[in-house]
C-alpha cells in the first residue's frame, strides 16, 4: 500500500505542475524567419520569439523539429544545419548551438543522453554525444532518413526518399545497443513515408509522396512487430491528407479533410470519428486530452488552435510563420513507472475516454501474462476512492467503465483523480479530471 501511495503522491505532483506548451515555426525556406513560443497551462500567456530576436540574433532557417530531454529543448534546424539546445529548468535559457555542417538534419530521438538525428544531404544518421555536444559517429545508409522513433529498444527510421531524391517505401529498424545504430530489419510500406508512432506493439507510418505532374498521393501503414507482417493501404491520388499522424485515446489518428480522423483495422479513415474542422492544417499533435492545429497561411503572424477530445475550441494562439512542431514540458514531470524504467509493451494502463468527464468514463488497459490485478481510484490527496477491478486476469485487452461514484455509492467532488493499474508486481497510473 505504502508503494500505490507514493505512486499517487509522485502523480498528484505531475497534475498540479506547470505544463508548458512549445511551439516551433517553420518559417519560409530560404529566409532566418523560424521562431520559437511557448503557452502556459491555462493559454492565457504565449510568449515569443523566444531569445532568438529575428533582426539581431535569429533562430535561423526552416526550424524542423523539437525534442525534450532531461529537461532541456532540442531544435533541429534544417536550412541552417544546427541543433539548437535550451535549458528549461529554470524557465528558459540557451545553452549552445551544435553545428552539423552541410547535413540537413529533420529529426531528433535521444536515448540514453545519445542523440540520434536523420540527415538528408549526408544520406545518414548522425550520433552525438549529450555530455559534451560531440559528433561520436556517422551511419551513412545512402538514403534519405526522415522521422526517428525508439520503441522497445529499437530504433526506427522512415526513409522518404532514395539518394537519387525519388520516393522510397521502406521503414528500416536498428539497433542501438552499443550506440552506432546496426541495421537489423527493413519493411517494405507505403510510398513516400513520413512521420511514425507506435502503439500496441505496431508501428503505424503515414505516407505522402507525388509524380512528375506533382500529384499528391497518400497511403497508411503497420508494421506488426510480432510477426513482422506489414499492412499498407495506398488511397492513391489524394489532396485530403496531412502528414501528422498520432495515438489520442488509445486509437491511431491522422490529418485528413480539415480535421484528424481515426484509421480503421484495415487502415481507411473512419470519417465518422474526425475531431475538428480547419482549412488550412499545416501539422498536428496532441498531448494528454488536448489537440494542437498549426494553421498557416505562409505569412506571420499564423495560429495554433488547441481543441479538446469533443474537439471544442480552448484557445487560439497567435505564433509566427507555419507552426510546425510541438514539444511539451512539466517541470518536475514524473513517468508513472517501475524503477524509473519505461512500461513494457505488453503491459498498459491507456488514457481513460471521454477525459474531463461527467458521468461516467471508460478506463482501458491490457497486459500480456496471466496473473492478479488490481485497479484502484485515488484522490489527489492518495487516498482510496473505489476498488474497481481486483481479479485473476488471463492476457487480454480489457476496459472498466468508472461512473464517479465513490465505494459507498456516493458521488465524489469535482477535481483530479488517479486510476492505478497493478499487475505482477508492475504498477502504471493515469491522471483523470471528473467534472459535474
Amino acid at each position: 500500500m505504502k508503494r500505490i501511495l507514493l505512486l499517487v503522491i509522485a502523480l498528484s505532483t505531475l497534475i498540479f505542475a506547470q505544463a508548458t506548451t512549445y511551439i516551433l515555426c517553420e518559417g519560409n525556406y530560404g529566409s532566418t524567419n523560424s521562431t520559437l513560443w511557448s503557452a502556459n497551462s491555462t493559454f492565457s500567456e504565449i510568449s515569443g520569439p523566444l531569445h532568438w530576436d529575428i533582426s539581431s540574433n535569429p533562430l535561423g532557417d526552416t526550424g524542423q523539429n523539437l525534442k525534450i530531454y532531461n529537461d532541456k529543448l532540442f531544435i533541429v534546424m534544417n536550412n541552417s544545419n544546427t541543433i539548437e539546445v535550451a535549458d528549461l529548468s529554470n524557465g528558459f535559457e540557451f545553452v549552445t548551438s551544435i553545428d552539423l555542417p552541410f547535413a540537413g538534419p529533420r529529426d531528433i530521438e535521444i536515448v540514453n543522453n545519445i542523440a540520434y538525428v536523420s540527415c538528408w544531404y549526408i544520406s545518414g544518421i548522425l550520433c552525438i554525444d549529450l555530455s559534451d555536444y560531440s559528433i561520436i559517429d556517422t551511419l551513412s545508409l545512402g538514403k534519405l532518413p526522415e522521422d526517428l522513433l525508439f520503441y522497445n529498444d529499437k530504433l526506427y527510421s522512415s526513409i522518404t526518399m532514395n539518394a537519387d531524391w525519388t520516393s522510397s517505401n521502406m521503414v528500416m529498424e536498428f539497433d542501438i545497443a552499443d550506440t552506432v545504430p546496426v541495421p537489423t530489419d527493413t519493411f517494405i510500406v507505403v510510398t513516400g513515408p513520413e512521420e511514425m508512432v507506435a502503439h500496441d506493439n505496431c508501428i503505424y507510418v503515414s505516407s505522402t509522396y507525388y509524380d512528375e505532374n506533382w500529384n499528391i498521393y497518400a497511403g497508411n501503414s503497420k508494421i506488426d512487430l510480432s510477426t513482422g507482417e506489414v499492412a499498407r493501404k495506398d488511397f492513391g491520388i489524394s489532396f485530403l491528407f496531412g502528414r501528422d499522424i498520432t495515438v489520442f485515446n488509445n486509437k491511431i489518428y491522422r490529418v485528413y479533410n480539415k480535421g484528424i480522423c481515426a484509421l480503421t483495422d484495415s487502415l481507411t479513415m473512419d470519417t465518422g470519428d474526425q475531431i475538428g474542422n480547419y482549412s488550412s492544417i499545416y501539422s498536428m499533435a496532441t498531448h494528454n486530452d488536448l489537440i494542437y492545429f498549426g494553421l498557416t497561411n505562409y505569412i506571420a503572424p499564423d495560429t495554433v488552435a488547441v481543441l479538446d477530445s469533443n474537439g471544442t475550441q480552448l484557445a487560439a494562439l497567435r505564433v509566427g510563420a507555419i507552426p510546425g512542431s510541438f514539444a511539451f514540458h512539466e517541470s518536475g514531470n514524473a513517468t508513472v513507472i517501475n524503477s524509473g524504467n519505461f512500461i513494457p509493451a505488453d503491459f498498459q494502463l491507456a488514457q481513460n475516454y471521454p477525459n474531463p468527464f461527467n458521468g461516467t468514463t471508460i478506463i482501458p488497459y491490457q497486459i500480456h501474462d496471466p496473473g492478479n490485478i488490481n485497479l484502484s481510484i485515488f484522490n489527489a490527496l492518495g487516498q482510496l476512492v473505489i476498488n474497481l477491478v481486483e481479479a485473476h486476469a488471463l492476457p487480454g485487452a480489457y476496459s472498466i467503465k468508472w461512473n464517479g461514484q465513490d465505494q459507498s455509492g456516493s458521488a465524489v467532488s469535482n477535481g483530479f483523480y488517479v486510476a492505478v493499474l497493478t499487475h505482477n508486481g508492475r504498477q502504471a497510473a493515469i491522471k483523470m479530471l471528473y467534472l459535474k
